[in-house]
């Protein structure tokens, strides 16, 4: 097995020095007062911080952000929305973000919250969204929205330069937290200081239990007015202060600069497919006014009409940028669909899933994963062909990887579920034909008529070729074809949805669905024994019992239904999500000039005022279509973003020309 990778997550190790103390094993130092933690956070965080007034004085719609080093066991967070729930309005957030290189295990959570009777309304919702313990940056939102926590797991030098500083993310006040310096000085460094200024707001506030000289001179040099005071309990003083005035910041990476927000309130979304539907109800939730064109008869006539779509993460040897992104995809579908599936407004089970290993390579792959991180089983855990058999209720000639949270959903029924909303409007048999500036809106020319709108979003798919060009999205159709098969074909039913070499899986209808053929070249509609055949062979060689020997008969295939969709795919295997950016800008500010200049030198990206694109799902369309939507809301409202920067950039629409520009590979 190989070593375990400095990137790798691990737990908390802790015990206890008391009933109601935890002292971390890995800093040799408990996690608060031992007299009074409540009392110390709201003398230390709270009151220095001057919240309860802050809160009070807050504008109706208002956000207040508090970013905090070092999680520990949530009590901070806790007092904190305690408080805020107290003292504010439905339509106030409180968005709360923190850093934790070493998360505690939920049973540790568990037994410091039960210490604090007053704080079981919120530590209990808390702990039941408590994020999956793997690396990098998870989004939970509590209480109906009112709080929304980001949490990063990792080293906090690593995830406070993947925090947008952009006008609409900064920080409010901060909770210095963590162990003290001498314990802990790889935290207490001079660039935690400058990413603390770089990401606050003007007269940002923060608090610390240390007033230790090292920390007050760090502060003081990036920028922020330092003051003492008694220290709670046994500790002699503590400091706190704020930004009186912010530092100019130069951009790293300024063609990926955010869209301004633009006004008004009305959307065209082309396209009512999952990537369509997923946005536009995401837009109706938070206030717009939106308008769905299809240009078919019904929703869902691509890729998002097949009877059943498997679910499961990326898992990569070295948990690379596309696993990374495809985890927040994954973590953002269960928040959209577990909730959907228990109420019964769509169709699917998220019961497990196989994702069996059909050869060496992806054995080697799997086994390096699992040798570099600490995979919970709540997320990930291998098994043998026998316990694989098990799992799914029919023999399995492969070992695999049971994903607990994962299964299979009918696309269609989300679709459905997202175009209910009242506020949106879907308008068929409408295809776009052109689309122009009108003044300060966007002219949408239809087979139907004109439609004018603020903004408009394209999430039309592979097959508009001439949309897909205009705006430089390198997306290819790949064409699949997939397999129905009645109760009669099966011979021993599955418990659970798998993947092979393709998939299989219970679906909707009663029907059972296996699938899906990769065609690139051929574009013809018309379903094939030959993908048939191809579809049961690949099921047959993973599960041999599973289906009976006359549905692999020539008769039955040539009577079997099936389905052809499109899957629209780029050439790094991401989607595309965002705003449209302005070409004739770029080529005068960027692909004109050389590309080895200081970043500096370069003006940030700009773009056509009200566009933006959620295309290129390709084959994991459920574990990336609500994520997409959730960056266009973003973007679109002019909120934070669900996501680090380095993700956030990996699906930016105008990443392949910058690309080609930056590697000096683009003529000028």
């Amino acid at each position: 097995m190989t070593s375990r990778s400095d990137k790798a997550l691990h737990p908390a190790d802790i015990d206890w020095v008391d009933a109601r103390t935890p002292r971390s094993i890995q800093f040799d130092d408990i996690y608060f007062s031992k007299d009074d933690a409540l009392e110390e956070i709201r003398y230390n965080f709270i009151d220095h911080n001057d919240l309860p007034q802050r809160f009070n004085r807050l504008p109706a719609g208002a956000t207040f952000r508090i970013a905090e080093t070092g999680f520990g066991s949530g009590l901070n967070f806790l007092a904190a929305i305690k408080l805020w729930l107290e003292s504010t309005t439905v339509d106030q957030q409180l968005h709360f973000i923190s850093f934790e290189k070493f998360p505690m295990k939920p049973d540790d959570l568990a037994k410091v919250h039960a210490c604090y009777t007053d704080l079981q309304d919120y530590a209990q919702p808390l702990r039941e969204a408590y994020p999956l313990s793997l690396p990098g940056w998870h989004e939970l939102l509590l209480f109906d929205g009112r709080v929304r926590l980001t949490l990063w797991f990792g080293d906090v030098a690593d995830g406070l330069p993947q925090c947008d500083a952009s006008e609409f993310s900064r920080v409010d006040a901060w909770f210095l937290d963590g162990f003290a310096p001498a314990k802990n000085p790889q935290m207490w460094q001079p660039e935690l200081y400058k990413q603390m200024a770089r990401l606050s707001k003007e007269g940002s506030s923060f608090a610390t239990f240390t007033a230790a000289g090292e920390v007050r001179r760090g502060l003081a040099a990036a920028g922020f007015e330092v003051d003492k005071d008694g220290g709670y309990g046994r500790k002699r003083e503590m400091c706190f202060g704020r930004l009186p005035r912010r530092r100019p910041y130069s951009l790293k990476a300024p063609w990926f600069a955010r869209p301004d927000t633009i006004a008004g309130r009305r959307a065209v979304v082309v396209g009512a497919g999952l990537a369509g539907a997923s946005v536009a109800y995401r837009l109706a939730q938070s206030g717009w006014q939106v308008t769905v064109l299809e240009e078919n008869s019904e929703p869902a006539c691509l890729a998002s009409g097949n009877l059943a779509g498997t679910l499961h993460p990326l898992i990569t040897a070295d948990w690379n940028l596309r696993s990374q992104w495809y985890l927040r995809g994954y973590e953002t579908t269960l928040n959209w669909l577990e909730e959907w599936l228990q109420e019964g407004r769509i169709q699917g089970d998220l019961n497990g899933l196989v994702q069996m290993l059909t050869d060496d390579k992806s054995v080697k792959a799997i086994e390096d994963a699992f040798g570099r991180f600490e995979f919970s089983e709540a997320f990930a855990r291998q098994c043998d062909a026998e316990q694989a058999s098990e799992l799914l209720g029919t023999r399995s000639n492969y070992p695999g990887v049971f994903y607990a949270r994962s299964g299979w959903i009918f696309p269609r029924s989300v679709v459905d579920a997202c175009l209910e909303h009242e506020a949106i409007k879907v308008v068929y048999q409408c295809k776009l034909i052109d689309v122009q500036r009108d003044g300060d809106n966007w002219l949408l020319h239809t087979s139907r008529g004109d439609y004018s709108a603020d903004s408009v979003i394209f999430a039309s798919g592979s097959l508009d070729e001439d949309l897909n060009r205009r705006f430089a999205m390198p997306i290819r159709p790949v064409k699949g074809q997939v397999s129905h098969l009645a109760s009669l074909s099966v011979q021993q039913p599955l418990k659970r949805a798998v993947t092979h070499a393709g998939y299989s899986s219970p679906a909707a209808n009663g029907r059972w669905v296996s699938g899906a053929t990769f065609e690139a070249p051929d574009m013809g509609m018309q379903l094939s024994c030959e993908g048939h055949k191809t579809n049961l062979q690949n099921a047959v060689q993973a599960l041999p019992d599973w289906l009976r020997s006359e549905a692999l008969e020539d008769q039955a295939l040539n009577g079997l239904e099936g389905r052809i969709a499109f899957r629209p795919t780029t050439p790094d295997h991401l989607p595309i999500v965002g705003a449209i950016a302005d070409a004739d800008f770029m080529q005068q500010a960027y692909f004109s000039q050389s590309h080895t200049h200081a970043v500096y030198r370069y003006p940030e990206q700009r773009y056509l005022p009200g566009l933006y694109v959620s295309n290129g799902h390709g084959p994991r369309g459920l574990m990336s279509v609500f994520l997409a939507a959730e960056i266009l809301a973003a973007e679109m409202n002019g909120e934070a973003l669900p996501l680090p920067l380095s993700l956030y950039q990996a699906t930016h629409p105008a990443r392949f020309q910058i690309r080609q520009w930056r590697s000096g590979k683009m003529h000028l």
